[in-house]
């Protein structure tokens, strides 16, 4: 019996960052059938920076696409669905990696930089 993949239009993802050791893995996506809850994309802090912009792509679009894998992992249909997902986020990492994007990583305390100006006040 097929699962009933649940719509994410307008969530946004949960990032966490934890050592993936025992899972064997660079990152995982985690959606949930409960609507309330927000879906989660765990990264391995230990990568590196243009691995992680890989890792991130590749998690988003299991968020985006979970049809593509929404089928027994030994199966057939699983893996070319983890194929097309790890094609896809390869090439989405390398143009945001060939256009410069990194990522910034701020202390605790310090605010992001506003890029938009603020909205001009208005006055009766």
């Amino acid at each position: 019996m097929k699962k009933k993949v649940v719509s994410r239009k307008g969530q946004k993802p949960k990032i966490v960052e934890r050592k993936l050791g025992k899972e064997k893995c660079w990152g995982q996506a985690v959606t949930y059938t409960d609507r309330r809850r927000k879906p989660t994309v765990e990264v391995d802090p230990r990568l590196s920076p243009k691995r992680q912009i890989e890792v991130f792509c590749h998690e988003a679009l299991h968020i985006a696409k979970p049809e593509l894998t929404d089928f027994p992992p030994k199966s057939l249909e699983y893996k070319k669905g983890e194929a097309e997902i790890d094609r896809i986020g390869k090439i989405v990492s390398s143009v945001l990696w060939d256009a410069n994007y990194r990522r910034m990583m701020l202390s605790k305390h310090t605010t992001p930089v506003r890029i938009s100006p603020k909205p001009k006040l208005k006055i009766k």
